[in-house]
C-alpha cells in the first residue's frame, strides 16, 4: 500500500519569527521492535508445519489448530474473508455433529522463505467423506500458507485457496473465450491449406475452443465433432454454426477422458491445443486409413513455450508418428510466424502434418 504524504505551506505577507517552545528539543528515542529469537525454518520444516497445520484442521482439532494461528489471521476462499471467531464456530459445530474426518492427497509442493516469512504452496485433492445426505465428493485446489514470526513461535498470517483441476481449467478458458481477446478468429492457415481439394469426410477437432475451425470445416462439407472442456465454447461454436445453417456435433468432456476411437476420423486436428505426447498417442489410433493429421503448436524453444505454455521439441512428433508405424510424414516445420494465441505474436512455431497410410 502506498503512503500519500501531503505537506502544507501556509503564505503570510510578514511571517513572524517563532517562538520556541522548548529551548533545547532533543529528538525522542527511536522505537525498536522486539527481536524474536525463533530459529530460522528450512524448505523441510515449512512443508512438516503446514502439512500440520492442514491435519488440525482435516480432523476438526480445535486447539492444535487455533494455536497456529497469528493475530493477523485470514483466509481469503471463493472471494470470503475468514477470521479465527468463523474456525472456532465451525469447529465446535463439526465435532458436536461427530462430522467424519476429511482426507488430502498433496503434489506440486513449493517453499519460499526468506525476511522473516516463509510460504508455502502445495497441491491438495482432498477427499470429503459421505456425510447425510451428501455423497463422497473431491475438492481440488491450491493451498497457499504465509508463515510469520510471532513473539517466539512461527504463526500463520495468512491462508488462501485457488481452484485447480478440471473446473479450474474450464473457468479460464470460459473467460478467454467471453473476452475474445488474444487469438485469431479465424481459421488456422495449416489447415486451410491441408485440407484444400481434399475429399471432405468425418473431422475430429480437439480442444475446438469457440469453433473457429470446426465451423470452417463443417462449410467446406466436412462432418465435424468438436469436443473440449469449455461449456462457453461450445455454446458459441453451436450458436455460430446456427447461425451459418452449418451442422456440427459438440462434446463438452475432459480429453483425458475422452475416446477417440478406433479407425474413426478422416481428420484430426490438434490446434493450439497443447504438447501432449500421451494424447496424441491415443489419437492415432482413430485415424482411418488415408486420414490426415493436422497440428500447430509452439515450439519448445519458443518464449511462449518458456513463460508456461508448453510446446513441441523439433523433430518429436515425427518420433511418435514413426514410432507407432503406418503413417507418412507430410510437413513437419519449425518457423518463426505469427501464432493464431499469445496475443498473435511473432514466435517460434511447430507445424505438422500426417497422413496414415
Amino acid at each position: 500500500m502506498k503512503r500519500l504524504v501531503v505537506v502544507a505551506f501556509v503564505a503570510c505577507a510578514t511571517p513572524p519569527k517563532p517562538t520556541p517552545i522548548f529551548a533545547d528539543p532533543k529528538p525522542l528515542p527511536a522505537a525498536t521492535a522486539p527481536v524474536s529469537t525463533v530459529a530460522d525454518l528450512d524448505a523441510a520444516a515449512v512443508k512438516a508445519k503446514s502439512h500440520a497445520f492442514f491435519d488440525a484442521y482435516d480432523r476438526h482439532e480445535t486447539a492444535a489448530f487455533m494455536a497456529e494461528l497469528g493475530p493477523t489471521f485470514v483466509l481469503f476462499d471463493d472471494q470470503r474473508f475468514l477470521d479465527k471467531a468463523i474456525f472456532q464456530k465451525m469447529f465446535d459445530d463439526r465435532n458436536a455433529k461427530h462430522a467424519p474426518v476429511h482426507s488430502r492427497v498433496w503434489s506440486d509442493e513449493h517453499v519460499f522463505t526468506g525476511g522473516g516469512a516463509a510460504v508455502f504452496v502445495g497441491h491438495a485433492v482432498v477427499t470429503l467423506p459421505a456425510e447425510g445426505d451428501r455423497a463422497v465428493g473431491t475438492q481440488d485446489g491450491y493451498e497457499t500458507l504465509v508463515w510469520v514470526r510471532a513473539g517466539e513461535r512461527w504463526k500463520v498470517a495468512h491462508w488462501q485457496w485457488v481452484r485447480a483441476g478440471l473446473d479450474a481449467e474450464r473457468d479460464k478458458w470460459n473467460d478467454y473465450f467471453k473476452n475474445g481477446h488474444g487469438f485469431n478468429l479465424k481459421p488456422n492457415q495449416l489447415l486451410v491449406d491441408t485440407v484444400k481439394g481434399k475429399k471432405p469426410g468425418t473431422a475430429l477437432d480437439v480442444a475446438m475452443g469457440q469453433g473457429r475451425n470446426a465451423i470452417f470445416l463443417a462449410s467446406q462439407g466436412w462432418k465435424v465433432t468438436g469436443v473440449d472442456i469449455s461449456d462457453e465454447g461450445m455454446r458459441m461454436a453451436k450458436d455460430a454454426a446456427a447461425a451459418q445453417k452449418l451442422k456440427l456435433d459438440t462434446v463438452t468432456a475432459d480429453l483425458e477422458k475422452y475416446d477417440f476411437g478406433k479407425d474413426r476420423w478422416d481428420l484430426v486436428t490438434l490446434i493450439y491445443a497443447g504438447d501432449s505426447a500421451g494424447e496424441v498417442q491415443r489419437i492415432l489410433p482413430s485415424i482411418k486409413q488415408g486420414g490426415l493429421f493436422v497440428c500447430e503448436y509452439f515450439h519448445a524453444d519458443s518464449e511462449v513455450a518458456k513463460a508456461g505454455a508448453g510446446g513441441w521439441a523439433t523433430g518429436k512428433l515425427a518420433e511418435l508418428f514413426t514410432k507407432a508405424g503406418g503413417f507418412k510424414i507430410v510437413r513437419d516445420e519449425v518457423v518463426d510466424d505469427n501464432a493464431d494465441w499469445a496475443g498473435q505474436r511473432k514466435t517460434k512455431l511447430v507445424r505438422f502434418v500426417a497422413q496414415r497410410l
